[in-house]
Order: C-alpha cells, then sequence, then structure tokens
C-alpha cells in the first residue's frame, strides 16, 4: 500500500471516529439528562472528556464543540449554541494538553490514569465559569449567581460517568487498539 493510501485511510478513520464523538456528546447531552432545581444536567461532558482523551489533537475539541452545539440545537435552546461551542471546545483542552503529554512521555495508552484524574478539576472550573458568564451575558448577575450553584453537578455527574466508561473501555484495552489506526 503506498503512503498516500495508507495517510487517506488514516484520515478517514480519524474524521469518521471524530464524527462518531461529536454524535456521542449530542446523545448523552440531548438525552442522558438528570433534573435539577433549575434545569439539568447532563451526561455530555463524559464523551467530551473521552473524545479528547482519544482522538488526535485538536479532533477531540473538533467533536467537543460540535457535539455540545448539535445538543443545544436539537434540544430547542439555540441561544446557547455559541456559548456551548467555545465552553465544551475549552472543556477539551486540558485533556489534549495532558494527551500530548502522555505521547511525548510514550504513556498514552489507558483513559484513566492519575493525570486525567486530575484533569477533571481544571476542566470543571471551565464549565462553571463559562456558564456563569454566560448566564451573565444572556440574562443578568442574579440569574447567573442562582445557577451557579447547580453548575457544580454537571462536571461531577461527568465525572462519575467518564471514570466508569473509561475504566470499562481500559479493561479492552479500547485506547491502545484504536490508537494504531490513527
Amino acid at each position: 500500500m503506498t503512503r498516500t493510501k495508507t495517510t487517506s485511510n488514516s484520515n478517514v478513520k480519524t474524521i469518521t471516529l471524530t464524527a462518531m464523538f461529536a454524535a456521542l456528546v449530542t446523545v448523552a447531552t440531548a438525552f442522558i439528562k438528570v433534573p435539577t432545581a433549575l434545569g439539568y444536567c447532563h451526561a455530555g461532558d463524559s464523551m467530551v472528556y473521552l473524545a479528547a482523551c482519544i482522538l488526535p489533537g485538536p479532533y477531540g475539541i473538533i467533536a467537543s464543540a460540535i457535539g455540545g452545539g448539535f445538543a443545544d440545537l436539537i434540544s430547542g435552546f439555540p441561544q446557547w449554541i455559541l456559548p456551548t461551542v467555545i465552553i465544551k471546545a475549552l472543556n477539551a483542552v486540558p485533556f489534549v494538553i495532558l494527551r500530548n503529554f502522555l505521547i511525548k512521555k510514550n504513556k498514552d495508552n489507558r483513559i484513566i490514569n492519575a493525570g486525567s484524574i486530575m484533569t477533571l478539576i481544571p476542566t470543571s472550573f471551565v464549565t462553571v465559569f463559562g456558564y456563569f458568564i454566560a448566564n451573565l451575558l444572556l440574562f443578568d448577575l442574579g440569574g447567573a449567581v442562582a445557577e451557579l450553584a447547580t453548575w457544580y453537578v454537571q462536571p461531577g455527574l461527568a465525572a462519575v460517568v467518564f471514570i466508569a466508561v473509561g475504566l470499562g473501555l481500559d479493561a479492552i484495552k479500547f485506547k491502545s487498539n484504536i490508537s494504531r489506526n490513527f
């Protein structure tokens, strides 16, 4: 097989996996919901974290942003599309940075590791701060402060789902198997 054909096949696989993760983010955000006092929390962020841990570089960011934006669109919240696209892209960045570091150290063979657990902290702050700012811009200070209390539930739920799914995928060596195709 020629280098061009191998590169082309790899690109098709990467784009396909990116689209699949965007769909996972969309479905987990739009349909896996936990009611809260001021709305709901969803499991979509867990798929954002997985996408950024599995996909190469910017593809995890792209899948996260597209998936989050589509979820707002199909859920009937178009006013949230732009803030969500920005926030979900930023949610993926700490995981992408960690993954690039692990690749350089030749230790990028698992989804759940000490680094990915610690990365849940900065990405949680991105969620809380990002939606606080979005609420402030879309509504007012009172609305932003009122909803602030529930935004800590969102990253907590996402962390639990991410760890559970990540451990399951690690048990079947998903990341090692899929990484051979990039």
